[in-house]
């Protein structure tokens, strides 16, 4: 280079390095000038983050976990049996199992991540284990159970830090599925949900010609009566249409307001679904006969309707789909 000085070679000099074509830098032996390979350069942050996690996932975690199961043991052995014994609350077996996958799919993002615990997490478990005293107390099996996700949250960020935290909330919210609502709260949705059905299956039969006489929750027909009870107010699509709304939004729909307009749709969804299912009833009723209204048909009724509404979310999906596809061509 200019205004660079050449000295004459010296013997006892260092080793001169030399550079592998591959990039691995070599230096020449003093005697014979053979290359020896250089060691590779360590990634000392992913060694420490791989050593906090290996840490973490030693005893002390374990011991949470075994004083969680002797706390919850009871609560969770009856909710399983709730999920086993009622079909509006059927579909909590794929909850943990999908909350499940979503902590697996977040797995390299969460072991990128520096383990920073943080006092908060200890508030929030305090909160947590208050609100399953409280529900013991109180005799308030949602309380008992959902406080089972506060507990959780807590731990998380006492022992790994808000980090951590904010990678597995949506699955750990998403929890809350496998929990059986309060009765009261139960019931105050299924109410007018009831109303709401018998109301537009009777507008329909009537407006299909069939003589239909309202009364209450009761439709009146020439040939039978029609009670919209509980179990035909569609509280157990709607709860089960949410889950899958939920999840599904979050697997497939970039951005809050596509998965807030898919979730939405499921109430109007349900509704639809709910009243044609009743007018199919009283229109087999009228002309066939009470007995064919009943047994086989009405469970088979249900899961059909079930199956037309997941299709009635699956075409909004579809038309939520396309309008970003077709807004990202106007407005790349």
């Amino acid at each position: 280079m200019p205004g660079e000085v050449s000295k004459p070679l010296d013997h006892n000099a260092v080793p001169s390095v030399d550079t592998h074509p591959h990039g691995h830098a070599r230096s020449a032996d003093r005697q014979g000038g053979a290359p020896r390979p250089a060691p590779d350069r360590v990634d000392t942050s992913a060694l420490i983050r791989g050593e906090q996690w290996r840490i973490s996932a030693g005893p002390v975690p374990l011991l949470f976990l075994a004083v969680l199961g002797a706390l919850y043991w009871g609560i969770l052995r009856d909710l399983v049996w709730q999920w086993w014994d009622d079909p509006n609350y059927s579909h909590g077996f794929l909850v943990p199992l999908f909350s499940g996958f979503l902590v697996w799919q977040r797995g390299p993002q969460l072991r990128a991540l520096q383990l920073q615990g943080s006092w908060t997490g200890l508030l929030v478990l305090i909160a947590g284990i208050g609100a399953l005293l409280l529900g013991d107390l109180a005799g308030e099996n949602f309380l008992m159970r959902s406080s089972l996700i506060v507990v959780l949250s807590g731990l998380i960020i006492f022992h790994f830090g808000r980090q951590v935290f904010r990678m597995v909330a949506f699955p750990l919210l998403f929890l809350i599925f496998m929990v059986p609502l309060p009765a009261t709260l139960f019931y105050a949705v299924a109410f007018p949900l009831q109303n709401l059905a018998a109301r537009n299956a009777a507008w329909t039969l009537d407006l299909l010609g069939v003589p239909v006489l309202l009364d209450g929750n009761v439709i009146q027909l020439s040939q039978i009566s029609l009670g919209v009870t509980e179990a035909c107010s569609g509280i157990r699509s709607l709860i089960s249409l949410l889950a899958v709304a939920v999840a599904w939004a979050a697997l497939t729909l970039p951005g809050i307001w596509a998965m807030l307009g898919l979730v939405a749709s499921v109430v109007p969804i349900t509704v639809l679904a709910n009243a044609g299912r009743v007018v199919m009833t009283g229109l087999i009723g009228q002309r066939f006969g009470v007995e064919y209204a009943q047994g086989f048909y009405h469970t088979f009724s249900g899961w059909a309707i079930f199956v037309f509404a997941f299709a009635c979310l699956l075409g909004v999906h579809g038309i939520i789909r396309f309008t970003q596809s077709h807004r990202l061509k106007r407005f790349p």
